[in-house]
């Protein structure tokens, strides 16, 4: 039995997500407000590349509490070729790692960036974002979340988009 090579970035990314992601609303600050992101179409003003579609395959690798009482969440799926999420964001951040293919990432104020098997990638709070699978074999992902219990790992805004 070989050593799955994802394990290490996995593990690091969730050891980083506990240890120092922000996973309660701030004192003095407003309560998160989705409605300000509803409805969005573009990111840096245009539609990322690829159809919007859910990852197929999905199952849960941790579903845990930490040591600080937050809800760990690590789950792996499949983004077919050509398909991308939906317009996005995640409210408390997340990391996601590349096990197979290639991943373009669309996070408003940024160029697009790509990442290959064996990287990571970090989603941060509060930025409307994609991922698309623009080549041609399926991309397998792991995701990475440490969020409150009864936080949403994902909130997708754009219009069209049937949670799965």
């Amino acid at each position: 039995m070989g050593i799955n090579l994802i394990a290490i970035p996995l593990v690091a990314a969730a050891t980083l997500l506990t240890s120092c992601g922000q996973t309660t609303q701030p004192e003095g600050t407003a309560p998160f407000d989705i409605s300000a992101y509803q409805g969005t179409t573009l990111i840096n003003g245009t539609i990322p590349e690829g159809v919007m579609a859910p990852m197929v395959d999905v199952t849960s690798l941790i579903d845990t509490t930490t040591s600080e009482g937050q809800h760990l969440i690590v789950t792996r799926g499949i983004r077919p070729p050509g398909t991308r999420a939906g317009i996005h964001i995640h409210q408390w951040g997340g990391y996601t790692c590349v096990e197979s293919g290639v991943i373009t990432d669309f996070i408003e104020g940024k160029e697009p960036a790509v990442f290959e098997a064996g990287t990571c990638y970090y989603m941060p709070a509060d930025t409307l974002m994609s991922a698309a699978n623009l080549g041609t074999e399926p991309a397998v992902l792991v995701d990475n979340f440490v969020i409150p219990y009864g936080g949403k790992t994902i909130n997708v805004v754009e219009p069209g988009w049937d949670e799965p």
